[in-house]
Formats: structure tokens, C-alpha cells, sequence
């Protein structure tokens, strides 16, 4: 198959690693990928350094038809069988022309996030009319187009980002964080990995550590990642007296390594979510999660079976879930466990690829 992914986002983060990620896994099985984005963003970049052949392009409205001819012509010269967009900018100039294409690739929308979909008629089009089928990140973020959209059922599959079962397990190193920090192996180092937006809840991960720190002293915190936020959040950290109880440690690529140094991985997202990279990252190496509350994070994260789930914009209910797994080691391993069994039946990168090679392929024989 000769499969053709775009990308309007300049940032790198979870839905941009798992469009690189997966055009990796379907390389090694023989298919060829294609990815088009802006000039500037990471994944051009990337995907250039990887070997896949890109295309630039400005997703620009005001350019609206010139780029459709562009990217038609892209398509039937590449003579592209599937089309995956991700972002609603790409989604609206490159969905429109694997429609006009005269090759008549197959049109999908991956949709990553659960932020509400208007209801308005040109978004119904984009996501009803314009792709042959949607792929969501998650069952909760089907569930909620189902529902609150009334989209066809049948058009929607929930394919969730897996991980690589090989790159994450427990074997490896567990101490790179504490011989970095100069932290004893006795003192909890608690963490969160992931993009600092706001909506992923790190300020009250911040909030919650001084309640951490009364009944562990010598915990540490670490948060791990980059995003347009991280200023904000270090202002946080420094305004609550805690720049020597919590480190901001910047993107890291050894993210593996990162979780496997961790006693907990705190999760407190409290919106747009699919089913977190990170998360999973975590059970596949064995590591307990105290994760919020809402509806894609309950996917995999079980209370009290894969571990403990916190109120959504809580503090205090963070702090308790943290205390509750350092304080009770047998739970936060049988925790680590299950976790790991899960992501092993269910949440591999195998499995997402598997899922995915498959659909297209059936997408194909249909058009046959």
C-alpha cells in the first residue's frame, strides 16, 4: 500500500509521535509512506531525517484552492491508496482533494482528541461526508462522536496508539533519574510525563506535592516534557516554594528510562484526552499510575486493578491516591502488574498496527 499521512501541527507531542511511529511499523511491512506537513513543524523535520519522502505545505486557508490542486495532483503522481489526516486544518484542504483525486484514494480522519465536536453543518461534513472512515485514539472518543454527533457507527473504529513491548520493559536501567538528581534510592520520586498544556492538569500535580511532602519529606517530583506552557508551570512550582521539591526536566527522548526511574506516574489531565501514550508507557514497564478521572484515562486505567484514579481537578484526591501507593508497595506492584498484562492482551504496538494495516486493507478490496 502507498499510504500518504498529514499533519497541520508545528508542535511534537503524542499524535504527531504516533503518526511517525506507526509510518515506521508500516514501513517494515513493506508499505510505503508518505507524509505531507508545514516546512517548520518537528514532524517534517522528522520524518525527512527518517527517510520518508515528504511534501511541504502551508495549510492555509486563504491559499484554499491552490493548495487542493497541489495536493490533487500530489496524490494521483504518488498514485496514493489511503489518505490519513490528523488536524483540522490538513483535514480541510486534504480531505477534499483525495475526493477529486482521479486515482480515488480512501479518505480517513483520525480524530487524537475528546474536545467536543461542533455540531454545526460544515463540521458535520468534514467528519460525515468528506472521509471514508474515522479512526479515533480511544473508545471513549468514538463513543462521544456516536453520541453527541450522531455519527455512523460504522464508519468509527478506536484504534489506540500501542506500545513497543520491547522498548518498554522493566529490565532496563532504574535509576537514571536519582543519579541525575543525586537522589538516594529511598526517597518516592514522583513524576508526569507529557506536553505542558494547561489542560493537562500539572498545576495540580504541583498543588498536590506539598501534601506529598508532609507525609514524605524527601520526595522528589519531576516533570518531564516541553510545551507552550512550561513558563506558566515553572512560575507555579517557584511561587509555591517548591523549585527544591519539584524539577522540570525538559524533553527527554530516553522517556522509557524516565518512567522506569519513577515510583509513581501521576496523569491529572482533565480534558482532550484519547488514551495517553505515556500511561501506557508506564503499565507496560510496571509502574503504578494515579491517573483523572475522566473517560478516556478509564479506558485502561481501572480502580484499584491497573491502578488508582483521582478526582478531576484535585489536589488533595492526587496527593491521597500518591500517599495510598507509596505507603503500600504490594498494592502499587500488583498495580504495575496488571498493568502490564493489559497492555500486553490489549494495547501493544502490534496490535495497533495489526488493526490498522488491517482496515485499510479491507477499505482496498472493497474498492476492488
Amino acid at each position: 500500500m502507498r499510504i500518504l499521512h498529514t499533519e497541520a501541527s508545528l508542535a511534537w507531542g503524542g499524535q504527531e509521535i504516533r503518526i511517525i511511529r506507526e509510518s515506521e511499523g508500516m514501513r517494515a511491512r513493506g508499505h510505503q509512506v508518505f507524509i505531507i506537513a508545514p516546512p517548520e513543524s518537528d514532524i517534517y523535520q522528522r520524518a525527512g531525517e527518517m527517510g520518508f519522502q515528504t511534501k511541504a505545505v502551508k495549510f492555509q486557508r486563504r491559499s484554499f484552492f491552490s493548495i487542493i490542486r497541489e495536493i490533487v495532483r500530489f496524490i494521483e503522481s504518488e498514485h496514493i491508496d489511503v489518505v490519513n489526516t490528523h488536524s483540522s486544518k490538513d483535514s480541510w484542504l486534504v480531505l477534499p482533494s483525495a475526493r477529486l483525486a482521479r486515482n480515488k484514494p480512501f479518505a480517513i480522519r483520525t480524530r487524537h482528541l475528546s474536545v467536543p465536536i461542533s455540531k454545526d453543518p460544515f463540521t458535520r461534513v468534514l467528519y460525515n461526508s468528506l472521509p471514508h472512515f474515522i479512526i479515533t485514539t480511544g473508545e471513549a472518543i468514538k463513543q462521544q462522536m456516536i453520541n453527541d454527533n450522531n455519527y455512523n457507527p460504522d464508519k468509527i473504529m478506536s484504534i489506540t496508539t500501542g506500545v513497543n513491548l520491547d522498548l518498554y520493559n522493566a529490565e532496563g536501567p532504574q535509576d537514571v533519574l536519582r543519579k541525575e538528581l543525586g537522589l538516594p534510592r529511598t526517597a518516592p520520586l514522583i513524576g508526569t510525563v507529557s506536553v505542558i498544556r494547561n489542560w493537562k492538569g500539572l498545576d495540580y500535580f504541583v498543588k498536590a506535592m506539598p501534601v506529598i511532602l508532609k507525609e514524605f519529606p524527601d520526595a522528589m517530583g519531576v516533570m518531564t516534557g516541553d510545551g507552550p506552557d512550561k513558563h506558566i508551570l515553572q512560575n507555579a512550582v517557584t511561587e509555591a516554594g517548591l523549585d527544591k521539591n519539584i524539577r522540570l526536566m525538559g524533553h527527554r527522548e530516553d522517556v522509557a528510562d524516565v518512567l522506569r526511574s519513577l515510583d509513581v506516574l501521576v496523569h491529572p489531565s482533565y480534558a482532550n484526552e484519547g488514551v495517553p501514550q505515556t500511561v501506557l508507557q508506564a503499565m507496560a514497564l510496571k509502574k503504578p499510575v494515579v491517573a483523572s478521572g475522566i473517560e478516556p484515562l478509564k479506558e485502561v486505567v481501572i480502580e484499584g486493578v491497573t491502578g488508582m484514579l483521582s478526582r478531576i481537578k484535585d489536589p488533595e484526591s492526587i496527593a491521597s491516591a500518591v500517599i495510598t501507593l507509596l505507603r503500600n508497595k504490594e498494592l502499587a506492584a500488583r498495580l504495575g502488574q496488571n498493568g502490564r498484562k493489559l497492555v500486553e492482551a490489549s494495547y501493544s504496538f502490534q496490535h495497533t498496527l495489526d488493526k490498522t494495516e488491517k482496515l485499510y486493507g479491507e477499505l482496498l478490496r472493497t474498492k476492488n
